[in-house]
């Protein structure tokens, strides 16, 4: 073992997408999943390796590590890669819970200088290396999912997209939250490139602009003030908008899910880019939530 320090996975509650475009967002750790550093020689641990291999041939072969306010010491990450480097994670991969954010929080612990410059806002400072680094997976990247696994808080972008620890909890939320498993995987890359494919038309431009991202506000608002009305009224409207505009990222067996699951006061949302992988479904009770649950027989992971 060449570090100890475990990097959890992450729930982005609300930003999905908006986020992108100024929108606020707030993200928390998930610490039912995480991963470490290690060294390996098992066949099982190659696949892992590789992938770290070629993220450093990417900071190589790319002007990426002179853009970062805390470059990376290459040539030690070469050689423990020549040893048997890998990600050892419970993370699952493409499920919207951060699993390239925790590799790259990992790496990034490891093996940059954090000598933090004076006067200079640390966290606007790491999301920039982040979002830089973290775009190699994913194409184009907020930095969020890296630096929520790196400082291990729940993290509010506001709307001037200045970054704050928040004091949050969850578990003081009122609220029941679940993960709710599609059984399948989506890629982020390519749904995040449709999305901005799509919002360079002013029509959809205009409409992002002035519903979601004023919605996704509200949701973010609310849940910190604690007002449950507010919040599940602009939680209805958050996922109507993404039944109607992001069917793409929704799988097409849980549209009607979604739908019927208003009626019964469950409340289910895209978790992250969406495609497959988890989605997010908030309650007023447990009692609601398990009701719900045992009607439509479906498996949900209990976040709160």
């Amino acid at each position: 073992m060449i570090n100890p320090e475990f990097f959890n996975a992450k729930i982005l509650l609300f930003g999905e997408y908006g986020m992108i475009f100024n929108a606020m967002a707030l993200s928390v750790p998930f610490t039912k999943f995480s991963g470490r550093l290690d060294f390996s020689s098992n066949e099982s641990d190659r696949q892992s390796s590789e992938e770290i291999r070629k993220f450093y041939e990417y900071l190589k072969g790319k002007p990426v590590n002179r853009k970062l306010n805390f470059p990376f010491g290459l040539e030690k990450m070469g050689n423990d890669i020549i040893n048997g480097l890998y990600f050892k994670s419970s993370i699952p991969q493409q499920y919207g819970v951060g699993s390239s954010g925790a590799l790259v929080a990992a790496l990034f612990s490891k093996y940059t200088i954090h000598s933090i410059p004076e006067n200079q806002p640390v966290p606007e400072l790491l999301k920039a290396d982040f979002a830089l680094l973290e775009s190699y997976f994913h194409g184009k990247s907020s930095g969020m999912d890296p630096l929520i696994s790196f400082l291990n808080q729940p993290l509010l972008i506001d709307s001037g997209n200045n970054v704050q620890e928040v004091n949050f909890d969850l578990n003081e939320s009122g609220l029941a939250i679940s993960l709710v498993d599609t059984k399948t995987t989506g890629a982020t890359g390519p749904l995040v490139q449709h999305f901005l494919d799509q919002y360079y038309s002013i029509e959809f431009k205009n409409t992002v602009d002035s519903w979601l991202i004023p919605i996704n506000n509200t949701c973010i608002e609310s849940l910190l003030n604690s007002d449950k009305k507010a919040f599940f009224y602009a939680l209805e409207k958050l996922i109507h908008f993404q039944l109607e505009y992001f069917r793409r990222m929704i799988p097409e067996n849980f549209h009607s899910i979604i739908q019927e699951a208003l009626e019964e006061k469950v409340f289910i949302k895209l978790l992250g880019s969406g495609g497959g992988g988890f989605l997010i479904a908030f309650a007023e009770s447990p009692n609601v939530m398990e009701k719900w649950k045992e009607k439509k027989s479906i498996d949900l992971l209990k976040v709160v």
